[in-house]
């Protein structure tokens, strides 16, 4: 009488354990205990119960796929690899114009001759305007004023506003 574990009749007759369990529990199986204590089932008895063994043997067609799948897994990776690799040197090859154009641009920048000093108009030019007249006024009050009084005004400083020692100073 050939036995097989309980474990081992589900791999072989491909039943799960807990059905072979229930089987057992009805009475349908008969079980033994074996030399280690382990619960075994006669060979008989599943075969009667769950029909002929089921042996699990991979077809031809599963193994010719394996490798025809795995060349395919291949091309796909290998062809990936040379996108890529295109990539890497295109990206080279933007980097290096770009650094090139940088530094064409940087020599331009470097070697403009210098040009004489150019004002803008800005936002500010109203309050440097403004200034200039009052300083004018100052000037035709001051020459109109007789002599003493200049040498009186000459002593006391010109009170400056802040903006206004900022943009004197600006424009040394």
């Amino acid at each position: 009488m050939s036995v097989l574990t309980i474990v081992e009749a589900s791999k072989q007759f491909n039943v799960t354990r807990p059905r072979i369990y229930r089987a057992i529990n009805k009475g349908e199986l008969t079980t033994a205990l074996n030399d280690e204590g382990v619960q075994v089932v006669q060979v008989q008895d599943m075969v009667r119960l769950f029909g002929s063994q089921n042996k699990k043997a991979v077809s031809k067609s599963v193994r010719n796929s394996v490798p025809d799948t795995d060349s395919k897994l291949v091309q796909l990776l290998e062809e990936q690899l040379r996108k890529a690799e295109e990539d890497k040197t295109f990206l080279k090859q933007q980097i290096n114009d770009l650094r090139k154009d940088f530094d064409d641009y940087k020599l331009r920048i470097e070697h403009q001759p210098k040009t004489e000093h150019e004002t803008s108009v800005t936002s500010n030019d109203h309050v440097l305007k403004a200034e200039t007249l009052q300083i004018e006024q100052a000037e035709k009050v001051s020459k109109e004023q007789p002599n003493f009084e200049k040498s009186a005004n000459q002593d006391k400083p010109i009170k400056k506003g802040l903006f206004s020692r900022l943009v004197s100073e600006i424009l040394r």
